[in-house]
């Protein structure tokens, strides 16, 4: 076929045709439908957090890994304290310098020094002689001993001893609190302010650890305005979703980026999500599933699934070569938290290196009876104190009523209602 026609020729260019769209891959490993025709919440949960893996363990300073879990098992290498020294003013000296001593045997030996506090040791002490010593300060090689000071009777440049000495009295060992080589610090160890100052103070300035996950929280949605704008349409409501997951994953120990409001359709927000994923190691949209298909590419694995519990369809994908986590959280501030509780947080437990990522789930009793549906389990709201939870079911429950419940009761399906002091299983919100 010519690549140009002849002017006049009389032949027509070939028409356009458009490449028909990527369309991603599907996990093999994606479970089955339970018995209501969804996934169970337990069979989604593991299932992406088979695909999520630990970030890999870096050296990081001791300020920045506050609150982080160590990867390694420090080892003191000194001892600490690093020198013996004197617990009180006295005379330093080798106790078996002073065996038989009595008042009517008394024993004489030269003074050979004076040592204050501070960094001076002194020479080596020879034997048969003894040095004047300061509370705190250290004593010399081959001192066994400190007596107190009001013991031994000083007479010009010797002291007099009229009782016997314990070997060690009187001493702060080397090595008494931290001895070169305990184990001070096991692997799994969070980094509170305490233990960051122990390492500190046998010379570690940084530790192993996993960094802190980097989440990007973003929104699609035209009808949502960022707080401190003005609201200039009806169908307009300010975004709490972002704020609140943004805050929900900080508190779970993730550093947060805030992506705010991106426009819903599918290219621009599939530029967005290339762009931003450059500095997330995990990335959780809230959207609306229509279109999100279009979002993905034949280099991306999509999962979609309608899972027990949620309406609407649950969307999750590896992005790109370097298979970066995308997961899809249902719209509306309730929905949102409550698949984050379920989803994002057991994520972001994995990518801070929880092996098996703690639920926070056992069991309520009710303190008032709770509808149940006849095929599919209910994510209820409540308010939990003690054992016991009294549900916050209104309906259109949105963001007054989450502030005001710190649990979710799943609530299994069935052919009536749960009564009262009927136990059911509870999930922190926190």
């Amino acid at each position: 076929m010519a690549l140009f026609t002849r002017a006049g020729d009389g032949t027509q260019p070939a028409p356009a045709v458009e490449p028909e769209p990527a369309v991603p891959a599907t996990f093999p490993d994606a479970p089955a439908a339970g018995p209501s025709g969804r996934r169970t919440l337990d069979a989604h949960r593991e299932f992406l957090l088979r695909h999520v893996h630990s970030e890999a363990p870096l050296g990081i300073a001791l300020l920045d890994a506050a609150g982080l879990a160590i990867c390694e098992t420090i080892v003191a290498d000194l001892d600490l304290p690093t020198f013996t020294s004197a617990t009180v003013d006295g005379w330093a000296l080798r106790a078996s310098n002073l065996v038989g001593a009595s008042p009517h045997l008394p024993v004489i030996l030269p003074v050979v020094d004076e040592i204050g506090p501070g960094p001076y040791r002194g020479a080596p002490l020879p034997k048969g002689t003894a040095v004047r010593v300061a509370a705190g300060a250290p004593v010399p090689e081959g001192a066994d001993a400190v007596v107190a000071l009001g013991e031994g009777l000083a007479v010009g440049e010797e002291v007099q001893f009229t009782s016997e000495a314990a070997f060690g009295q009187n001493l702060r060992p080397a090595g008494s609190q931290i001895a070169d080589g305990t184990p001070l610090v096991t692997s799994g160890t969070v980094l509170t302010p305490r233990v960051l100052g122990l390492i500190a103070e046998v010379g570690h300035d940084k530790v192993l650890a996993r960094p802190r996950p980097r989440v990007v929280v973003l929104t699609a949605d035209a009808t949502l305005v960022e707080p401190g704008l003005p609201l200039t349409r009806l169908d307009q409501t300010y975004d709490a979703c972002t704020t609140m997951l943004a805050a929900a994953a900080r508190a779970d120990g993730a550093q947060v980026f805030a992506a705010g409001i991106v426009a819903a359709e599918p290219k621009s927000l599939a530029t967005t999500i290339s762009e931003q994923l450059v500095r997330a190691d995990l990335l959780l949209l809230v959207a609306a599933d229509d279109d999100l298909e279009a979002v993905f590419g034949a280099q991306d694995v999509l999962d979609v699934a309608e899972v027990d519990g949620f309406a609407g369809r649950m969307l999750f994908a590896l992005v790109g070569a370097e298979r970066s986590p995308v997961l899809v959280l249902p719209p509306g501030a309730v929905a949102a938290q409550l698949a984050y509780v379920c989803f994002g947080r057991p994520l972001v437990q994995r990518l801070a290196g929880a092996d098996r990522p703690p639920l926070a789930e056992e069991p309520v009793e009710l303190a008032v009876t709770v509808a149940t549906d006849p095929v599919l389990t209910r994510l209820v709201l409540a308010r939990r104190e003690g054992d016991e939870a009294r549900p916050l079911d209104a309906v259109g429950a949105g963001t007054v009523e989450l502030a005001a419940a710190n649990a979710v009761l799943v609530v299994p399906p069935g052919a009536g209602p749960l009564p009262a002091h009927v136990a059911v299983s509870c999930r922190s919100l926190d």
